[in-house]
């Protein structure tokens, strides 16, 4: 084992001794002051891990006065700090570590861009009261953040742009105050943020833009987000979950997972968020969601999916899971396509028509195309939506050529009655047919079949009119079912 210098006081001599041997350094409460530049001159030493093969820093309980400041220097033992107290923050900045743990620890900043970690990087339980700065860091392991407290209200709480993480980014029960910012970041495990508290309301409580995750994301078991959660173009292998998640952003985005891709996402949130929830663009194998907590603002365009399902699902204080399917109707559906805060757009109609079609519910695929006419209708001069409306009621857009067959049975009866009523002269009477009103009035509706009454009788005073009107509701009635069974078959 090394000497260690004369300069050095009692309790860091005991520090260099426990070094070389890979033992932890327990501190009394009244000497525990140890120098960082000390430290930082220990790391910095190359170590013959022949002489020495369990070399570690293991020092707990120390009062850390001074920079710790290892930046650009290569470190080749563990370094674990477990209940210390740092006074000036910690660099790191483009080291290159076998692992960093500060556990239970408290320092005012942690700066650790371009750092290079072999193993894991541990902030558990630690209180971190300045930026932590993870830009361009690369952890082989894990890295976690269970129960840390990390403030910097006004910057990034935790700036991990561009971090790569070979394992799992944990940061259950994770406090906040300031942003949480994971832009370009690559995680190759999960991503867990279950139980955490993220406090920024006056702007991005979570920035991800283009986060890769191997795994899963969880925000929930009382997940809770002052501040907009933007997780645009964001990039999940699993499951993207907020089950039992509270979201809040009066004046901004509740969640944005605008061109985002995920193996399935959950919107099962605690209440309904405050603020707007932006699937735009989202690509998802299956949407599950709860029709108890929708959100009062839902923008759905581009939003594709193969399978959208509806859940009920079990409240307490674990992450809650599918408790049976809820009977969510296409009434309902069409009430959670309303909720677009920039009006009508076709492609969300489209999108959950093609589902209910795929899953053989033709009724509900038709009710869905037939809602959709009926909101573009809103939006047209008076022109249009005049002849959406005469559509409409004759057809139901070619979605109930149904009501034609009705519109002609009435059609027919009053024909009927009316010819009954006001019998027409003949035209020829040698060669007129026997008279029947039914006839007459059908021959009048059917524009392309001949029944040989139509040129026959001569109508008169009210008469000549109703023949008249049924001439041209025939044609209408006849050419909108036309019209509506083409398309029909066209599908």
């Amino acid at each position: 084992m090394r000497r260690p210098p004369h300069r050095l006081t009692a309790v860091e001599k005991r520090v260099w001794t426990g070094f070389f041997a890979g033992i932890e350094t327990g501190l009394a409460d009244r000497r525990r002051t140890v120098r960082a530049s000390v430290l930082a001159d220990l790391l910095a030493r190359p170590v013959d891990r022949t002489t020495h093969p369990r070399a570690a820093l293991r020092l707990r309980g120390a009062t850390v006065v001074g920079v710790l400041d290892i930046a650009h220097t290569d470190v080749a033992v563990p370094v674990e700090l477990h209940d210390c107290t740092l006074a000036d923050p910690v660099d790191v900045s483009g080291a290159r570590l076998a692992g960093l743990h500060l556990v239970r620890c408290r320092l005012p900043g942690l700066q650790a861009r371009l750092v290079d970690v072999r193993g894991d990087v541990l902030c558990t339980e630690s209180t971190i009261g300045g930026p932590v700065d993870l830009r361009d860091a690369r952890i082989g392991g894990d890295l976690d953040l269970d129960r840390a407290q990390l403030r910097n209200p006004a910057g990034n709480a935790l700036a991990a742009a561009r971090l790569s993480v070979g394992g799992s980014l944990r940061a259950t029960e994770l406090r906040t105050a300031g942003e949480l910012w994971l832009g370009g970041a690559q995680v190759g495990g999960n991503v867990l943020l279950d139980g955490a508290v993220l406090d920024n309301p006056a702007g991005r409580v979570v920035g991800g833009d283009r986060l890769r995750v191997g795994g899963n994301v969880r925000a929930g078991a009382g997940f809770t987000a002052d501040g907009d959660v933007m997780l645009i173009h964001v990039d999940v292998g699993g499951q993207l979950w907020f089950v039992d998640a509270t979201l809040r952003s009066p004046d901004g985005f509740a969640l944005n997972l605008g061109g985002s891709t995920a193996g399935s996402v959950w919107l099962g949130f605690r209440e309904p968020p405050v603020g707007r929830v932006r699937l735009s663009g989202l690509r998802v194998d299956t949407l599950f969601d709860d029709p108890r907590v929708w959100p009062a603002e839902l923008d759905l365009v581009g939003c594709t999916y193969r399978l959208v399902m509806s859940r009920a699902f079990e409240s307490g204080p674990q992450p809650r899971g599918p408790s049976g399917l809820a009977a969510v109707g296409v009434r309902s559906r069409l009430d959670w396509l309303r909720r677009s805060p920039d009006g009508y757009a076709p492609q969300p109609y489209e999108q959950l028509a093609e589902v209910y079609r795929r899953n053989g519910q033709d009724v509900e695929a038709r009710r869905v195309l037939l809602e959709k006419h009926r909101r573009r209708r809103a939006t047209l001069h008076w022109p249009g939506r005049f002849a959406g409306y005469l559509l409409d009621g004759l057809v139901g857009y070619g979605y109930r050529t149904w009501l034609a067959g009705l519109w002609l049975l009435g059609c027919w009866a009053i024909g009927t009655a009316a010819f009954t009523r006001w019998p027409a002269p003949a035209r020829n009477p040698a060669e007129a047919p026997e008279r029947n009103p039914a006839l007459y009035a059908l021959d009048l509706l059917l524009p392309i079949i001949n029944l040989g009454h139509d040129t026959a009788w001569k109508p008169t005073g009210t008469a000549q009119y109703i023949a008249a009107g049924l001439v041209v509701m025939g044609w209408v009635l006849t050419t909108a079912a036309v019209a509506g069974l083409t398309r029909l078959i066209n599908r």
